[in-house]
């Protein structure tokens, strides 16, 4: 319909004559419509106008005075008025135009956005929608009459609770149920148990609108009399008694379910014999098309049938016999197969039935033994076979590498026993297993020394198996060997090596604490005594450092056979590492037996050796301890002489000395101290004290050595010279190093930041920190870190730094240098170092040692040697400090021996640092004029 035939009559309700005004003015655009707009201002007569329908359509305004348009709607709507309404409002609102359409509205617009086009879409979609309503409402009657005249069984049922709402009477003959009886169920109660799961998933789909096709297949229903009926259904979905519902039309197919059944059933069994057959079948019409495969050839084509149906097979022509063929599949690959091939029918044509019979196995199993034999033929192992029944088991077979193994041929070897491999040996554990395994027909596993042909042993790692038939009786036995004789020889080596000192061939730690638990188990049984000698040899590091490790090494070699030369054949002697030996006296009656084995040790130790061109001399520091074997823990033995030992160096080296009980405190003692010692570290309950240096000629203090002091709560003053030692042994000087380092630095920035006029500080570096990879970036950071100039630092080193790779050493100093800081030698002229190396040293200053300083007045030789090193360092132009200085008879030689500082009680003690800065700052005053 165009506008152009459009005759409408139209009532607008709305309190203000201005919206009418404007609503007809809108509507005259509408040229080509013949529109006729009536107007109503007062609700109940608009609501008595409308009673009469006169109108096509109602506009109402939702403002209508003190009422509602909604009002209005719902009072119309409920007194019978079919036109359709629409509601106007001057503003949006979804909540608005829900509630006018749940009333009954058929649009909702917004005066504010109307254009005459919308207008009248709305008017006549609300006059279309009307007209079908109408017409639907007269047909209902009509349908309602074709419903229960309908043959076919047929009802309506509601999507929410899936009660019956009509049914005709040919669905209650279906059911065997009656209309009324219908009306109180619901459409699952005549579902079949087996069917319910499926309507369920089904009613689900349809709900989300997923069933297009109203066609929906055959359904099972129990009737009331408890049998199952069949129907093939369409369903549709339609709105009945203005609630979304489903009509169903069944046809009853019952009867033609009954035979499609049986014949399915046939038709399963036939199908079964096929599907069981584990042998692959196919059906193959004249065109060599497949019509038919089991799932063992599908399996075998690697296709379903679905894909099958549309293959050809590139099959042989067939006979009645078997045919082995290599079958080309679909995809490509070969199938190994044998072919037996049969008339028959099928679906009325003549057909080929081929039995299928896939031969990849045996084919397999013959490649596989070709291949086990092409394998013994190349096998690295030696691999022979007898024969278990004949008598004396003669060997049937020998491969190539047994031959090469054993240097028999196999044309000697057939016919013959393996035992002519054993030599004349006859009785060993291994030949026993063997003949256990042979008769008793069990695996074998043994390493026996066999022999060539030629004479020659061999080591024989030998597996031998049974081999059974098929009634379980041991027909065959199989040998395979492998030549392990080089494997034997490398593990005796290693076996060796992992119980003896690699360099001179003597027991390791392990074997001599193995043989020191059975030595004490002895001597407490035969009630004799042991003796354990622990051997550290005196100056060894400087002899290898000095002329290198590869003449070292040969110097141990030799102290080893001299020590070996002097105890007797039951005791041990064992390197345990470095320049360290261990001897093991056991059997001992007598403690002078010791004495004579250990005066005969440190004099052959002590005699000249004479390696490669040059005369060394070494001695030997030796600690000794008793036992008579009642010890809980042998190896503390070791560790009382290595007590002694330590004793033995400090009275002077080239001695020995006896384990005793008061050596064991002082090892508790030194535990202790290094536990203290750890905690003091962690701490930090350490403090620094500060010693001054003055100037010889002006009495000035140009220097200070920061040195630390240890005050423990419990045990008090604790001496540097005690605990140092032991924090140098255990690592622990280490972070105190670096503490005293650190602590220097901060305490001298503090005294620059007070303004107190400060020298440069003195730090003693120990030999361990020296030679750390990061020790100079140490120093720079600590530099860095207190914003110190470098050559407020002074670095004090001792001349054994020097020992260990003197070249590295120097290359260190130098990197201090080139960071600008002070390098002295503490402690000089007490050292070892070369007076060639010390031109080369890129140092400021020595330090006599106070060694030198103390007698200096009454001995003349520490007063020949104090002058020596001032004048050996002024020409080296190297400063000179003397230590130590507490007389004013020592300060006048050393003045009057050029000496430029000094420092020592006579000038000043070393002092705390509070102490210091007042120190320094009378000494500031003292040089005011």
């Amino acid at each position: 319909m165009t506008y152009s035939e459009v005759h409408w009559r139209l009532l607008l309700v709305d309190d203000d004559e201005d919206d009418f005004i404007i609503t007809r003015d809108l509507l005259r655009d509408a040229q080509q419509a013949q529109i006729q707009l009536d107007w109503c201002s007062d609700f109940q007569e608009a609501l008595a106008t409308m009673g009469r329908q006169e109108h096509d359509v109602y506009l109402v305004d939702y403002r209508l005075g003190a009422e509602s348009g909604l009002d209005l709607i719902d009072q119309a709507i409920q007194a019978g008025i079919t036109r359709p309404i629409i509601l106007l409002t001057g503003q949006g609102n979804e909540q608005l135009d829900a509630s006018a359409i749940e009333l009954g509205a058929a649009d909702y617009l917004v005066k504010g956005q109307l254009d005459c086009q919308q207008l009248l879409r709305s008017i006549r979609y609300a006059i279309d929608r009307n007209l079908a309503t109408t017409r639907l409402a007269e047909s209902e009657s009509r349908y309602r009459l074709l419903f229960e005249a309908n043959p076919e069984p047929m009802w309506v049922f509601a999507k929410q609770g899936l009660q019956f709402l009509a049914v005709n009477q040919a669905a209650s003959q279906f059911f065997g149920y009656s209309q009324q009886e219908f009306l109180a169920m619901t459409v699952l109660d005549i579902q079949s148990e087996e069917e319910k799961t499926r309507f369920l998933q089904f009613f689900e789909s349809l709900i989300c609108n997923q069933i297009v096709d109203p066609a929906v297949g055959v359904w099972a229903y129990r009737h009331k009399q408890g049998h199952l009926v069949f129907a093939d259904v369409l369903i549709h979905d339609f709105e009945f008694d203005n609630q979304p519902c489903c009509l169903i039309l069944a046809i009853d197919i019952t009867e033609k379910q009954a035979a499609r059944e049986l014949a399915h059933q046939r038709e399963q069994a036939f199908r079964k014999l096929l599907n069981d057959n584990r042998d692959p079948l196919l059906v193959i019409s004249g065109d060599r098309r497949i019509c038919y495969a089991n799932p063992a050839a599908q399996k075998l084509l690697k296709l379903n049938l679905e894909q099958l149906e549309s293959q050809s097979l590139d099959l042989p022509l067939l006979s009645d016999k078997l045919t082995e063929w290599a079958l080309t599949l679909p995809d490509g690959s070969v199938a190994e197969v044998e072919i037996h091939r049969s008339e028959t029918d099928w679906e009325g044509q003549p057909a080929d039935l081929l039995s299928l019979r896939d031969i990849a196995e045996r084919k397999a199993s013959e490649q596989q033994l070709r291949l086990l034999k092409e394998s013994l033929e190349a096998s690295f192992n030696g691999v022979v076979i007898v024969d278990a029944i004949e008598p004396d088991m003669p060997v049937i077979y020998v491969n190539p590498a047994f031959e090469r193994i054993t240097g028999y041929s196999e044309a000697e070897m057939l016919g013959r026993n393996c035992r002519i491999l054993q030599g004349n040996e006859r009785d060993s554990l291994q030949i026993e297993e063997i003949h256990r395994g042979l008769s008793q027909a069990e695996n074998v596993h043994v390493v026996i020394r066999n022999f060539r042909k030629d004479g020659q042993p061999f080591w024989n790692d030998l597996y031998i198996s049974p081999i059974f038939n098929a009634q379980g009786n041991v027909t065959h036995f199989i040998g395979v060997q492998n030549d392990i004789t080089e494997q034997k020889r490398y593990e005796e080596e290693l076996s060796f090596s992992a119980s003896h000192d690699v360099l001179t061939g003597l027991p390791n730690r392990a074997v001599l604490e193995d043989r020191l638990r059975q030595g004490c188990k002895m001597a407490l049984r035969q009630k004799h005594s042991l003796a354990i000698l622990f051997i550290d040899l005196d100056g060894f590091k400087l002899i290898n450092d000095s002329i290198g490790h590869r003449s070292g090494d040969l110097l141990l070699v030799e102290v080893a056979q001299r020590m070996c030369e002097q105890v007797r054949a039951g005791d041990t002697v064992a390197r345990i590492g470095g320049d360290e030996f261990i001897i093991l006296l056991v059997d001992l009656k007598l403690e002078n037996d010791v004495i004579s084995i250990a005066d005969r040790l440190l004099a052959s130790v002590a005699r000249p050796y004479h390696i490669q061109g040059i005369y060394l001399h070494v001695t030997a520091s030796m600690g000794i301890t008793l036992s008579d074997g009642d010890i809980e823990q042998p190896t503390q033995l070791i560790q009382q002489a290595d007590l002694a030992m330590y004793k033995a160096k400090q009275e002077g080296r080239n001695n020995y000395q006896w384990y005793t009980n008061d050596l064991n405190l002082r090892l508790r003692e030194r535990v202790h101290l290094r536990n203290e010692l750890q905690k003091a570290i962690e701490t930090e309950a350490f403090e620094l004290y500060f010693q001054p240096k003055i100037e010889g000629c002006s009495g000035q203090v140009i220097g200070l050595e920061a040195l630390l002091r240890w005050q423990h709560p419990q045990m008090g003053f604790i001496s540097p010279a005690t605990f140092v030692p032991i924090a140098e042994d255990t690592g622990q000087i280490i972070p105190l190093s670096q503490w005293v380092l650190e602590t220097a630095c901060r305490q001298l920035r503090d005294l620059l930041q007070q303004g107190i006029a400060a020298p440069s500080v003195a730090v003693n570096i120990s030999t361990v920190q020296f030679r750390r990879i990061n020790f100079v970036k140490s120093v720079q950071s600590a530099l860095q870190k207190y914003q110190l100039k470098s050559e407020h630092l002074e670095i004090e080193i001792t001349e054994n730094v020097l020992f260990d790779n003197t070249e590295k050493a120097i290359e260190k100093l130098q990197r201090l240098k080139e960071l600008g800081v002070n390098i002295s030698i503490d402690d000089f002229g007490t050292g070892f170092s070369s007076l060639s190396y010390l031109k080369e040293l890129p140092i400021d200053t020595v330090k006599i040692d106070r060694s030198f300083v103390q007698e200096i007045n009454t001995d003349s030789r520490d007063a020949a040697i104090t002058q020596g090193i001032i004048s050996m360092a002024h020409h080296l132009r190297l400063n000179v400090v003397a230590e130590g200085v507490e007389t004013e008879q020592q300060f006048k030689f050393l003045q009057q021996s050029n000496c430029d500082q000094y420092q020592g009680y006579y000038f000043a003690k070393p002092m705390p640092f509070e102490a210091l800065k007042q120190y320094l700052m009378d000494e500031a005053a003292r040089e005011l004029p």
